[in-house]
C-alpha cells in the first residue's frame, strides 16, 4: 500500500509541475532584430543608387557585400522597407 501511494503521489507531483518558460514570441523578435544583419540586391542600377541615396539621408548603416549585395542591421528593416517601395514606386511612376 506504501508503494501506491508513494507511486500516486509521485505520479501528482511531476503531472503537477509548473510549465517551464519559454521564450515569448515579442522576445524572440526582438532579440532577432537587435542582433544581425541582412542583405538584398537590387540589379537595376537606377533603383539601387536612389536606394544608396535614401538610406545615406535617413541615416541608415549600411554596407556594399564582395557579392555586390546591400547589408544592413535588421533593426533598421522596416525603415529600409519604407524607402524601397518609396524607390520603387517612383521608378515605376517615371517610366
Amino acid at each position: 500500500m506504501k508503494v501506491l501511494t508513494a507511486a500516486i503521489f509521485f505520479a501528482l507531483l511531476i503531472a503537477c509541475s509548473p510549465e517551464p518558460k519559454g521564450i515569448l514570441a515579442e522576445d524572440e523578435t526582438a532579440a532577432i532584430q537587435s542582433a544581425g544583419s541582412g542583405s538584398f540586391k537590387l540589379a537595376n542600377r537606377e533603383i539601387r543608387e536612389e536606394t544608396l541615396q535614401m538610406l545615406a539621408d535617413a541615416g541608415i548603416e549600411y554596407w556594399i557585400g564582395d557579392d555586390g549585395a546591400i547589408n544592413y542591421n535588421l533593426a533598421d528593416g522596416e525603415a529600409i522597407d519604407r524607402i524601397g517601395n518609396d524607390v520603387i514606386l517612383t521608378y515605376i511612376r517615371r517610366n
